[in-house]
């Protein structure tokens, strides 16, 4: 039977929906339709169920997306209908792995998938086509007669090399993600819980070859996604980098983007680093091959008890280290702080804004944050420490000055309706236990 599914494909998802399209795009029998609204969306569905063919509606779902205006009630609405012509609704994403109780309870959804779906969601689809179990499909989960949550069990991480990044024959590409996983665990980020704590490379020949269809397509500057742009190369946590493998990729793709007049981005947006591997050998390596003047660092906090407290595993120290060497070889340091921490007292901020002003005056810039419950994580059920008048005050101050940036008050205001979305039920994650993270 042919299947037709239609994603919801917004700005806030649209990379990772593009590498499960990749997924999907070279199955047989199966078509994939973008759609960029909610009204273009059930119109497909419409489309394909008159068609006489197979639906499935998929949503790619963030934590953050759900407050803003109020996303969460027409979504719900939304599914119904969808569910009402009998398409088949489905979700993953980080919020949906965080949460797969709320999203099937809440929601409505049919399935959804929990950890990453290149492999999972391309079973599932074939299963449907073929008409065989789905069941026997490993990464689901769904609702059984009595409403009880029911998880076929984790599937196995994907190798990189196996998977496309995006659709490049559609004309669509996005940052090529070159590393997956990472073994540090930080209490509030979904990174390890949602792809496991242990780092997972695309090889350097297949990020050459991704380089070259970005290239062909007319794009000229070379970006990357990864937990850490400095971990390429790593198997686990360590304090070290590996040079040679930064030196083999950058070197490979800077000969290939050069002969097209290509440009890398390593080390700034949509990556980081951490700070602990920002040496005077790496910033040396980069400075010869990268076209960024920036490096964004993850900090987080200026007080060793809150960077004990969330599971960074570095210093303070290695922060103030890491900006000067930054400095020292001709790039601005962009430096990620967070505030709001679950137990964070005023004197923890108060370290902040002092660490802010120390590397202010080394040359860096600071990125400020607010810190978001994020379901899945050890933090997912934490609420955020309201920040006090005095510390907003010495924000300003940073911004006013013209060496902060950065969307921490509508963080904030995310932050909070987030926890009354836990009040209302929306999310339920203290019940089903995500029980699809790794930890």
């Amino acid at each position: 039977m042919r299947v037709g599914v239609v994603f919801q494909y917004g700005k806030d998802t649209r990379y990772s929906v593009n590498a499960l399209v990749a997924s999907l795009d070279k199955l047989s029998q199966v078509y994939v339709i973008l759609a960029e609204s909610e009204e273009e969306l059930l119109n497909t569905a419409k489309t394909i169920t008159k068609r006489g063919d197979l639906c499935v509606a998929a949503f790619s779902l963030l934590t953050t997306m759900l407050p803003v205006g109020d996303y969460y009630v027409k979504l719900r609405e939304l599914v119904k209908l969808l569910r009402d012509i009998k398409c088949i609704t489905i979700a993953g994403g980080p919020h949906v792995s965080g949460d797969p109780l709320g999203a099937l309870r809440y929601f409505g959804f049919n399935y959804v998938f929990i950890g990453e779906a290149e492999a999972s969601l391309r079973n599932f689809i074939q299963a449907l086509r073929d008409g065989l179990d789905l069941l026997n499909i490993r990464g689901i989960a769904y609702l059984d007669e009595g409403n009880n949550l029911v998880f076929t069990g984790r599937e196995k991480p994907i190798n990189l090399d196996e998977y496309d990044p995006f659709p490049y024959w559609r004309g669509i590409v996005n940052p090529i993600e070159i590393t997956r996983g990472c073994p540090y665990g930080c209490y509030y980020c979904q990174v390890s819980y949602l792809h496991g704590k242990h780092y997972r490379h695309r090889s350097v020949e297949k990020v050459v070859y991704y380089v070259g269809k970005v290239l062909e397509l007319g794009i000229r500057d070379i970006r990357f996604i990864s937990p850490d742009s400095l971990a390429y190369g790593l198997e686990v946590e360590s304090r070290d980098v590996d040079l040679a493998s930064i030196e083999n990729l950058v070197l490979s793709v800077y000969n290939v983007a050069r002969s097209s007049g290509g440009r890398i981005y390593l080390g700034s947006f949509p990556s980081e680093a951490r700070p602990e591997h920002v040496s005077r050998e790496v910033v040396n390596l980069l400075k010869k091959y990268v076209a960024n003047k920036s490096l964004i660092i993850g900090a987080q906090s200026g007080s060793e008890r809150i960077l004990r407290s969330i599971g960074r595993k570095h210093s303070v120290e290695d922060v103030v280290e890491a900006a000067d060497v930054a400095v020292k070889h001709g790039f601005t340091p962009e430096i990620d702080l967070i505030f709001g921490f679950p137990g964070e007292s005023l004197e923890d901020m108060n370290a902040t804004i002092r660490l802010a002003w120390r590397l202010i005056k080394i040359g860096a810039r600071i990125h400020l944050h607010h810190y978001i419950p994020l379901p899945g994580t050890p933090f997912g059920m934490k609420k955020p420490t309201p920040i006090p008048l005095e510390v907003k005050k010495e924000i300003w101050r940073i911004i006013g000055a013209g060496k902060g940036y950065g969307d921490w008050l509508k963080q904030e205001e995310i932050s909070w309706k987030i926890v009354d979305l836990h009040e209302k039920g929306v999310i339920q994650p203290k019940q089903s236990k995500a029980p699809g993270f790794i930890t």
